[in-house]
């Protein structure tokens, strides 16, 4: 009995260690404080149009966060991550579709979210999901959620969808957001890739229309989905076909807003690999792409939003 009681004292305290080591690592990794936000910024956020219509009840945003791996042409996130909160602090989505979240990238996220909860950001194992999404806790309810993998994918980690069902405080209303990454189309992989794409978008399609079903409200399909619309710029690697099939059974919500606003070096009419597609017959009061030139020192995506009304 004694040696069964030294043995679980001896785990819990290494438990408890770990515990330890693991927030202490969030503390430190995840501080940002004595980075300094690159010139223009805080101008840039000050002069948006940050406001949202009256009757709009949700603001949806999606934000391809860019990894801090040098092999993938990231950077450490802390500078980044500051800029990251001061634009949710300005713009105030509801919910946040986010991609390329790496370890990094979590610990700054956890330890600055402040009312944003985190939906499926850690595997067992460890791993962090770089798929994810984040909610507002103070102006929307997590009613129900969901992950799924898809069954074809260079990593698992980015190409899956992970899905929450969201009731509005204020209004009651539900609707589900999802959030995903495509694969991407790579020199000497184009018939591969382009078919592995095609399973997915089909699997998107399909889990879309389960969940509207299923709760019998909106969905939107929110995320990067390395296609453009419109054609982009290149017939093969900006897979247009790919963009085409997901708008032939889901609306995108850029293209039935009343209004849309961009930044200064992007123009929200030009083709993009982000999108918010909308599964029902909400109006899309805004949709907006976050353009500002000071915008591509936080990632090599733009966020975009989309304000949604009954």
């Amino acid at each position: 009995m004694k040696k069964l009681m030294k043995f679980t004292a001896v785990i819990l305290c290494l438990a408890v260690a770990g515990v330890t080591a693991f927030i202490g690592s969030i503390n430190i990794r995840g501080n940002f404080d004595d980075y300094i936000l690159p010139k223009g910024f805080e101008e840039s956020i000050s002069e948006a149009d940050t406001s949202r219509d009256s009757d709009t009840y949700t603001r949806i945003m999606s934000a391809n966060l860019l990894v801090n791996y040098e092999s993938w042409g990231g950077t450490d996130a802390r500078k980044r991550a500051k800029m990251f909160f001061n634009m949710l602090d300005a713009y105030q989505p509801d919910v946040v579709a986010i991609q390329e979240m790496s370890d990094q990238w979590y610990c700054c996220i956890t330890k600055n979210r402040g009312s944003y909860q985190l939906v499926y950001p850690v595997s067992s194992g460890a791993m962090f999901h770089m798929t994810g999404l984040m909610y507002n806790s103070d102006t929307v309810t997590l009613i129900e959620h969901g992950r799924m993998e898809y069954t074809q994918g260079d990593n698992p980690r980015l190409r899956r969808i992970v899905w929450g069902l969201f009731e509005d405080n204020s209004t009651k209303k539900h609707y589900v957001v999802t959030s995903t990454h495509l694969d991407l189309i790579r020199e000497g992989q184009e018939k591969e890739e382009l078919s592995v794409m095609n399973t997915q978008v089909e699997e998107q399609i399909k889990l879309t229309n389960e969940l509207a079903e299923r709760f019998d409200c909106p969905v939107f399909s929110a995320g990067d989905f390395n296609a453009m619309d419109d054609g982009g710029y290149d017939d093969v690697y900006y897979a247009p076909t790919v963009y085409n099939k997901l708008a032939k059974e889901l609306t995108d919500t850029k293209y039935i807003a009343q209004t849309k606003t961009d930044g200064n070096e992007r123009k929200v009419e030009k083709p993009t690999f982000d999108h918010i597609f909308l599964k029902g017959n909400e109006t899309v009061n805004r949709y907006a792409i976050l353009s500002d030139e000071v915008m591509l020192q936080m990632s090599d995506h733009y966020p975009i939003f989309a304000d949604i009304s009954d």
